[in-house]
């Protein structure tokens, strides 16, 4: 097929030279041959596979593919090309490169017709343009970038082309054809069309170029700002084309005006401001001052002239000029932003006059040097004058007050400022607040950084740390002061040594602390209201006996709500609760209630009471002391003492109650420590507690105590010997705690001493008997190795007796009762075994508990008492888990095992088919053991308490001997573990024996 297209197209040129003289002119890349009739039926020369990347050899393979080479956006338009070359007689088409990427060729067409004018062939020559279409494009991306369009017009055709962003700033379609008139009319009517009108019209006769700006009204009749660039091109003295750019100018020309709009503004409110103007190049020294600037000190910018830094120079205080470049070289070093600083310029009268002198380094050069400053003069010297005059109003103040300007520097300070700081024959004025106090924390600094934006801040009480570590509690208030521009001029301090009042609270607030330590610590319920009766106070006691802690609640709720109760046991009326009749009758003593928490013990409490009033006599409470008498009152009944034994409080407390002090000094003593110790009060307190310990338990003891001073614990007990007042030994259990005040300073001592002499002897008696208790069980155990020995003789001749019997007569093998007998006798034998392992442990259980497989124990339980199962008609389930090992002495899990069988089968129940179940569980560190029945049950509310006692039955069997359940509950506790029950009486029991888990 290709090689008759290639005679073909050679025929035709020997024809007709005027196809030779085409191809030879168009033909720089290619050229092809077709049949308009039959794509397919065509011929490309190897020139064009070549400028496709392909060599000779694969030309033969890829000719037939040529139109599947088309990028797919270009196929119809290449076909409807050659097929009607006379639309388009040049257009550019996309191919497929052989290394993927895409190649621009442009294709020129010469149509061939038949003898019939009718058209058939057609010769396609292609020119390779993607370096061209490539620049184009990246020219486009860039014109859009800069947001640039490209406009064209030519003169004779009066043809107009505008590219693509060309139509995007005018917001039209991508297939928009513009013309003269409708371009014209895109510019906004009036001056603008006007103008570019008659540019176009001076660029087609003059040649002139033009670049300006215009408003044009976009497609979407949206305004816009344009840069219109026009240049003329002539040929033989006329102008053949004009052309030029579109630039989207908008969002700039906006923000010109913007800026402008601002620029007047911001001169409007400088002008308003009365200030003075300056520039300042850095670098070169050049300076700019606006005619304010020169007025404020009575020149005209012409009397100043030559203009210059050193202008400001000569002019400026010499000592403010030192502050004036330090706080520019801050600047310039960019520790800080803004520069500020107030000055004195020397006026043209010869007096000085103040300037506010404030600026900004608004450029840098590339090396990072300070390049141009811009700033302003305000003229404060009324403002100065007026703080003059605040200066004297503050400096006579009887209140502690101090003035400062923006840099915290004293500008007025009273003589009770000076007082209260020790700042008397001090010179202030001009020093700043952070040299004078140079311990001020950055606490402060952030509060006066604050002030300074214009906040005023206070507070009621603070600690002003000083340098020396004292503490100085102050009251103050920091507020800006304002210049007559409204702007912040510095702070005033208003403070209040209130260092002695805090003392004073301190002191009180230790002595509520040793009291609320000492409220808590004694076995007295304390319980105090408000004038309303509203609850205030619960003490620990008082909180443990109700059970309930302190509410607040209506006060008629009281007795119902605590359960107070008179001693009939009836609700005491609202009337009747002792803390009521406090407040109203002003006083109680001794009365006689009962607390009956729902929940709790019931105690009877002796209550007293009084009224809380204030230094004028008012009335703001009450408070009632409940001392607990229920023992005293209990002893009254049933031994009729005395009435002094029914007394308990601080002073007679059934222990040793003493406060002491950091030095072991005591400083408070109850009879009862006088009495353990021999010592009457006077004498103890002529003594310290080191002088009557015992010498060989006084060092352990000092070190607790050292321990308690530093913190390192809050309390301690031990136990120590005390020296009596006639020289015995007193053993005691001593109890030591600290009270601290709010600096967690130690104050005080509360100490427990407790009496245990008599145990002690006690001790040594039990000891004794123990020693006794020794030797019988030894003898017991040389018992049970005898025992032992003389059964294992016994139950191996029995086995040995069953063995000859069966060998001798094996048909009684077949008998179910023998074959029952000779299993009982050989378990008899390895439970004998056992016993003998059990001896030889004596009394190291935990020591010698051995892995075992509890599911097989179970097993061999059950083939025990199988006979006697089946002979109840009890069913036995073994539903264990057979991989469960724990840790136990085989004999004594088989006999718990033993135990319960027997047991459930024992106490099966004759109403119903009866079973025992056994199942297992995983508990923490625990194989839980349940062995469920539902045999007869137990009554556990009568006999739960001695469920496990021995010889404690709880059913009339003929066999019932109350050790079974006493023997099994001290091998499972023996093993380390434990058992629990449930039960219920005609329905059945389960029992959970924790044994210890082997993984464990």
């Amino acid at each position: 097929m290709n090689t008759a297209a290639k005679e073909e197209l050679y025929s035709l040129i020997k024809a007709d030279f005027s196809i030779f003289d085409f191809i030879q002119e168009s033909a720089l890349d290619g050229f092809g041959f077709f049949d308009t009739r039959n794509s397919s039926d065509g011929w490309m020369n190897p020139k064009f596979w070549a400028t496709l990347g392909y060599n000779s050899d694969e030309i033969p393979q890829i000719q037939p593919q040529w139109q599947h080479l088309i990028h797919p956006e270009d196929v119809d338009t290449f076909s409807e090309h050659y097929r009607n070359p006379s639309k388009s007689h040049e257009i550019t088409i996309r191919y497929k490169h052989k290394n993927d990427s895409t190649i621009w060729l442009k294709c020129r067409t010469l149509a061939i017709n038949n003898p019939k004018e009718e058209l058939s062939k057609v010769i396609i020559s292609f020119t390779d343009v993607t370096e061209l279409m490539r620049k184009e494009d990246f020219l486009e991306r860039c014109n859009a970038a800069a947001m640039v369009g490209y406009w064209e017009l030519e003169i004779e055709k009066q043809k107009l082309y505008w590219s693509n962003f060309t139509k995007k700033i005018h917001e039209v379609d991508d297939d928009f054809e513009p013309d003269v008139n409708a371009a014209i009319n895109f510019y906004e009517e009036g001056e603008n069309r006007d103008k570019i009108r008659e540019l176009v019209t001076l660029a087609i006769s003059e040649g002139q170029n033009y670049d300006l700006d215009f408003k044009i009204i976009t497609a979407k009749g949206n305004p816009k700002w344009v840069r219109v660039i026009i240049q003329s091109e002539f040929y033989a003295g006329h102008c053949i084309r004009i052309y030029g750019t579109f630039q989207d100018i908008h969002a700039q020309k906006i923000a010109q005006e913007e800026l402008l709009k601002e620029k007047q503004k911001l001169q409007s409110v400088v002008e308003g401001t009365n200030a003075g103007i300056w520039e300042w190049n850095v670098q070169t020294g050049e300076t700019f001052f606006n005619e304010r600037w020169a007025a404020i000190v009575g020149y005209t910018l012409e009397e100043l002239a030559p203009i210059n830094i050193d202008t400001w120079i000569k002019l400026a205080h010499p000592d403010d000029l030192l502050v004036s470049e330090q706080k520019i070289q801050d600047c310039f070093d960019k520790k800080t932003e803004l520069y500020q600083c107030e000055c004195r310029m020397k006026h043209k009268n010869g007096h000085w006059v103040w300037v506010l002198d404030r600026g900004k380094i608004v450029s840098w050069t590339k090396e990072g040097l300070p390049l141009m400053m811009y700033g302003t003069h305000s003229d404060i010297s009324e403002q100065k004058k007026k703080i003059e005059r605040d200066t004297t109003f503050i400096e006579h103040t009887p209140t502690a007050i101090a003035m400062f300007d923006n840099d915290l520097r004293y500008l007025a300070v009273s003589e009770k400022w000076r007082i209260d700081y020790h700042l008397e024959g001090i010179d202030l004025i001009g020093k700043s607040h952070y040299e004078v106090f140079p311990e001020i924390s950055d606490e402060w600094k952030a509060v006066h950084r604050e002030c300074l934006k214009g906040k005023s801040i206070r507070k009621d009480e603070d600690p002003f740390v000083r340098l020396n570590g004292t503490i100085q509690w102050i009251k103050w208030e920091v507020k800006p002061w304002f210049t007559d521009d409204g702007s912040t001029g510095g702070l005033i301090m208003f403070t209040e040594d209130i260092t002695e009042k805090k003392v004073i609270a301190q002191v009180l607030s230790e002595k509520n602390t040793l009291l609320e330590t000492i409220l808590d610590s004694i076995d007295v319920g304390i319980v105090a209201c408000d004038k309303d009766a509203k609850l205030t106070l619960f003490n620990n006691t008082t909180t443990r006996w109700h059970g309930l802690s302190l509410s607040d609640m209506e006060p008629s709720n009281l007795a119902e709500y605590y359960d107070l109760c008179d001693m009939e046991g009836k609700i005491l009326s609202f009337e009747e609760v002792p803390l009521i009749r406090t407040l109203k009758e002003g006083h109680i003593k001794n009365l006689e209630i009962q607390i009956a928490p729902k929940n709790g013990k019931k105690r009877i409490v002796s209550t007293s009471g009084s009224q809380l009033r204030g230094p004028n006599n008012e009335l703001f409470g009450a408070v009632v002391a409940m001392h607990d008498i229920t023992q005293t009152k209990q002893a009254l009944e049933d031994l009729k003492i005395s009435e002094e034994a029914f007394r308990g409080n601080f002073e007679n407390a059934a222990i040793g109650m003493a406060l002491l002090d950091i030095d072991g000094k005591w400083l408070k003593i109850n009879q009862t420590l006088c009495q353990i110790m021999g010592y009457s009060v006077e004498e103890f307190e002529h003594l310290t507690f080191q002088e009557i310990t015992f010498p060989d338990d006084l060092k352990a003891d000092l070190e607790l105590v050292q321990e308690l001073i530093e913190g390192k614990r809050t309390h301690y007990q031990m136990e120590k010997r005390y020296i009596h007042k006639k020289g015995n030994i007193i053993n005691a259990i001593l109890a030591v705690s600290m009270v601290r005040n709010q600096a967690n300073q130690p104050l005080y001592f509360v100490s427990q001493i407790i009496d245990i002499t008599l145990v002690k002897n006690v001790e040594k008696e039990i000891k004794s008997l123990l020693d006794v208790t020794k030797d019988q069980n030894e003898r017991l155990k040389n018992f049970a190795h005898i025992v032992s020995h003389n059964l294992r003789s016994h139950s191996g001749n029995i086995s040995m007796m069953m063995d000859i019997l069966f060998e001798e007569s094996p048909e009684l093998l077949e008998n179910e009762n023998l074959s029952l007998l000779k299993s009982a006798a050989s378990n008899l034998s390895e439970t004998i075994a056992h016993l003998n392992e059990v001896v030889l442990m004596n009394s190291a259980v935990i020591d010698n508990l051995k892995s075992v497989n509890l599911y097989q124990a179970i097993e061999n339980g059950i083939k025990n008492v199988s006979g006697f199962a089946k002979e109840s008609q009890v069913i036995i389930r073994n539903i264990t888990d057979t991989d469960n090992q724990v840790l136990a002495v085989p004999a004594y899990l088989d006999s718990i095992v033993l135990n319960f069988l027997t047991n459930a089968i024992k106490y099966s129940s004759p109403e119903r088919e009866s079973y025992v179940q056994l199942s297992t569980s995983i508990k923490n560190d625990f194989v839980v053991l349940q062995i469920e029945d539902n045999g007869l049950g137990i009554d556990l509310k009568r006999h739960g308490a001695k469920l496990f006692g021995l010889y404690k039955t709880f059913h009339s069997h003929e066999d019932a001997r109350g050790v079974g359940l006493f023997i099994t509950k001290n091998q499972v506790e023996a093993m380390g573990g434990k058992i629990e029950v449930t039960s219920e009486v005609n329905k059945g029991t389960t029992f959970s024996i924790y044994l210890k888990h082997e993984k464990n």
